[in-house]
């Protein structure tokens, strides 16, 4: 198991709450961070320093 984090964004962009997931793939870390992921914020889901996706505030993913 790899260790992810989602961050919510607040309207300036910044940081306002961050939140530890951990699962086997990027693709299943996004899985579970969708069902976190609430609407109408936009969110980053992070592996380390490694910028994995956002998500827009209609909840659709976007991979880097």
């Amino acid at each position: 198991m790899k260790s992810y984090r989602i961050y919510l964004l607040g309207h300036d962009g910044r940081v306002s709450l961050g939140e530890a997931i951990e699962a086997p793939s990027d693709r299943d870390a996004a899985r579970l961070a969708a069902s976190l992921a609430p609407k109408g914020q936009d969110c980053e889901l992070w592996d380390g320093g490694r910028l994995v996706g956002r998500f827009s505030k209609a909840g659709v993913f976007i991979a880097t």
